[in-house]
């Protein structure tokens, strides 16, 4: 199933504004966006809303960049209640070559995404990788167990930007 994403370019400006801030001790920061699932000719997700993680929300833990603590999880939950949109964990990676997951991501963010499941069945989630450039996500569809990489992130504004799934 092919998923493409769309976000405003200012949204995704302010999204990797947010992301920049140094932190006391976490080494990267994160946030979700949020957005709704629209079916055409493809299905999309449309970005419409960033949400930061206040600072009291991470955890120190010196073998992750951030880790986030379970009021933060809710929080999340509760936007999806609130906006009646899917949640997607963001954050950025700042290592070589095109975004990807960790390790960790890829075992820990899906539990996240399986909570903002629970209140939002209805909805898409996923998680939004930045990237320096770049950008990448994984989207969870309504009822699916596992994740699809969108095939294509519009960025919507001048210059519109595509960024294609992983190569």
């Amino acid at each position: 199933m092919k998923v493409k994403v769309r976000i405003p370019q200012k949204l995704l400006q302010d999204v990797r504004n947010d992301l920049l801030r140094p932190h006391a001790f976490a080494a990267e920061r994160v946030g979700f966006l949020y957005g709704r699932l629209v079916s055409g000719r493809s299905l999309q997700v449309l970005m419409t809303e960033y949400e930061p993680l206040a600072d009291d929300r991470y955890v120190r833990d010196p073998h992750s960049g951030a880790r986030i603590d379970s009021q933060a999880i809710r929080g999340g939950m509760q936007g999806v209640l609130d906006k009646h949109q899917g949640a997607f964990h963001v954050h950025m990676h700042y290592w070589p070559g095109h975004p990807k997951m960790s390790r960790m991501d890829a075992e820990e963010i899906p539990r996240v995404i399986t909570a903002f499941q629970r209140v939002g069945s209805q909805h898409a989630h996923g998680i939004f990788l930045l990237h320096d450039v770049e950008c990448a996500t994984w989207v969870w569809l309504p009822g699916a167990n596992d994740a699809v990489q969108a095939d294509a992130i519009a960025v919507v504004g001048f210059p519109l930007q595509i960024f294609r799934g992983a190569v």
